[in-house]
């Protein structure tokens, strides 16, 4: 059962442990938090997602996708997101100083 099966029939449940291992659970999170940063920064810099998909050599259908969540990220796409948006980029395994 996919990631995307098991989300789908954990909306149909309160019991998202059944459905979901910590990691898919913590998998989907991160991809909706990011989803969500990638949409408000696009509409903060006033881009539809057609102009920001022309700037990335994507579909407008893609920049959907990762909006709604739909599409997992690989770090290519990050980095080229944020460069497009005019975002800092940080490597989310880096140790950092507390």
């Amino acid at each position: 059962m996919s990631i995307k099966d098991k989300i789908s029939k954990a909306k149909e449940s309160s019991w998202l442990s059944d459905y979901l291992t910590q990691e898919e659970s913590d998998t989907a999170k991160y991809i909706a938090q990011i989803a969500s940063i990638i949409q408000k920064q696009r509409k903060e810099r006033g881009y539809t997602q057609h102009e920001l998909a022309n700037m990335l050599g994507v579909s407008q259908a893609m920049v959907s996708h990762w909006e709604n969540g739909e599409e997992n990220f690989s770090i290519a796409t990050l980095v080229k997101i944020s460069s497009a948006l005019e975002m800092e980029w940080r490597n989310p395994l880096e140790k950092r100083a507390i």
